[in-house]
């Protein structure tokens, strides 16, 4: 059996056994191509590769300059290969087996300043457009919803009077998010105008676009692109942006990382932990400002 044609083999069990989604199925043959190539150079079988050799193709994923991802996906998809062959008994060890992926260097997440979030908030209103801008600003400010919560908030979920609003987070996992005065205020509003301005042709989503459907995704990511521009925004602007700078602004006002997590609908607090750091940064950064004896002449 040549090196492609084992690939093949796996690939189609992957498919008709596992029933793996065709874009996993697509990576996977992504990341065996990039060992077919190797192995070709080194006039290799596939079954033949021992630790050493499995050693070198991994410092070549990194001497191409593939980023820790890349090169960890890679090494997760061969790893898979040589488990199912070794399993078969298509070959004597897996030569991945000893072989950890790269450590990926912890990024802090990008937050708005109070001043940038203050210009968001301050958008002018005159159309529809950015009457639902401005209101989806706000909910997301206030609550630190991911955006997937955002588009599937229905009607039903609002209970205004108690400013707070039911959503469903992953793994369908429901938890209450609570609106400011101002941002129940404003989405009142939304609300209002929204039945006077659109023709409504989802009656259950609370925001919907022009056309009186339920807000996409993609939708709402023009919005963000839309605004960037023309506030002059430089640093990153999604959705979740919004929610890292939530979690942080909520930290720095002294609320317990405990509270926040249970805000953020994170299952586990060392997710919710990156924040923490976020804080701790600014914390060290006032020092080195502030204290007499780290200040640099």
């Amino acid at each position: 059996m040549t090196n492609r044609e084992a690939i093949d083999e796996y690939l189609e069990y992957l498919e008709r056994v596992r029933f793996l989604t065709p874009n996993s199925v697509k990576s996977y043959a992504r990341d065996l191509s990039r060992l077919e190539s190797f192995l070709a150079e080194r006039n290799t079988g596939i079954y033949a590769l021992e630790y050493d050799g499995a050693r070198r193709f991994v410092a070549q994923l990194i001497k191409e300059g593939l980023s820790v991802a890349s090169v960890n996906r890679t090494l997760s998809g061969v790893r898979s290969f040589y488990a199912h062959a070794y399993k078969n008994g298509l070959c004597g060890s897996n030569p991945f087996s000893r072989i950890s992926g790269t450590r990926k260097q912890r990024r802090l997440p990008t937050v708005l300043s109070r001043e940038e979030v203050e210009a968001v908030l301050s958008i002018p209103v005159y159309d529809y457009d950015s009457l639902l801008a401005s209101t989806i600003f706000s909910v997301f400010y206030s609550t630190g919803c991911r955006l997937s919560e955002l588009t599937g908030m229905d009607l039903k979920d609002l209970e205004l009077t108690e400013r707070r609003i039911l959503v469903r987070g992953k793994g369908k996992k429901e938890r209450f998010v609570f609106l400011t005065v101002n941002t129940a205020s404003r989405l009142k509003s939304y609300l209002g105008e929204r039945s006077r301005i659109v023709e409504i042709k989802d009656p259950e989503a609370v925001f919907l676009s022009k056309d009186g459907i339920r807000l996409s995704s993609d939708k709402v990511h023009i919005i963000f692109g839309k605004y960037k521009k023309e506030l002059g925004i430089s640093k990153q602007f999604t959705p979740h942006v919004f929610r890292h700078t939530f979690a942080t602004h909520m930290l720095e006002n002294s609320a317990g990382i405990r509270t926040v997590q249970e805000l953020l609908g994170h299952s586990s607090i060392s997710t919710t932990q990156i924040y923490a750091h976020v804080t701790s940064e600014e914390l060290k950064r006032v020092y080195r400002n502030s204290h007499p004896h780290s200040r640099k002449d």
